[in-house]
């Protein structure tokens, strides 16, 4: 299947699709993955659906926090609004529009905040069996307490964490606690059983895309 676009919810959906059942979502900040979508899809043998045209700050935010680093605008918190965008419309319209199965395993890539906000959601429902969280930002004010002072659910699905070796050293106090803090939440849910992986890379929080693109879904598998 060649690249198509779908308009949802007010964002854009870039999606190919491959055979099977499998769909994976990539939450991504700009519309640049034309090139690696239809080669992808092939090569892991599932449809991709790369998602953009969201307010980055205020969508993949869980709760109201101060933004970072200081004078930014602060962080809205209104992931509960987006996840119920993406389960009432957007994945509705985008699987029904590429005819997928009734039975469609859904996995969910993030970047940066999309990448707090996919596991931020993982433990809350199950539209996703899977989740990859690319250079998370785990450093979110009150996140990793959060994570620490609930239940993990079970989950037949995996979780993939990757993040690069140079990102605690971004400037900034907070930015700098997200090596422990991602380390801190892969241990939480291996501790509760959950198949989770975790993948240290050369760079900072920009650096290959693609290739980290690429890791993720090849851990998942």
């Amino acid at each position: 299947m060649k690249k198509t676009s779908i308009e949802a919810g007010g964002l854009h959906c870039l999606c190919c699709g491959a055979p099977g059942r499998r769909i994976a979502y990539v939450l991504y900040p700009v519309d640049s993955l034309q090139g690696w979508i239809e080669a992808a899809a092939a090569r892991y043998g599932t449809t991709i659906v790369v998602i953009t045209g969201m307010d980055w700050e205020s969508v993949f935010s869980p709760w109201p926090a101060p933004g970072v680093p200081e004078g930014s605008p602060d962080f809205r918190g209104e992931s509960p609004q987006f996840l119920k965008l993406l389960q009432d419309t957007v994945l509705p319209q985008v699987e029904c529009a590429l005819g997928m199965p009734a039975d469609v395993e859904r996995t969910l890539v993030g970047v940066s905040m999309s990448g707090l906000f996919v596991l931020w959601q993982w433990m809350l429902c199950d539209t996703f069996r899977s989740v990859a969280s690319l250079s998370g930002s785990f450093w979110y004010e009150g996140f990793v307490e959060w994570m620490a002072a609930r239940p993990v659910p079970r989950k037949s699905g995996k979780a993939f964490f990757l993040l690069g070796d140079r990102e605690s050293r971004k400037g900034g106090k907070i930015f700098s606690t997200v090596g422990v803090n991602t380390q801190h939440v892969v241990d939480l849910l291996r501790d509760a059983g959950i198949d989770a992986i975790f993948r240290s890379v050369p760079g900072n929080h920009f650096s290959d895309p693609v290739p980290r693109l690429d890791a993720a879904f090849q851990a998942l598998g």
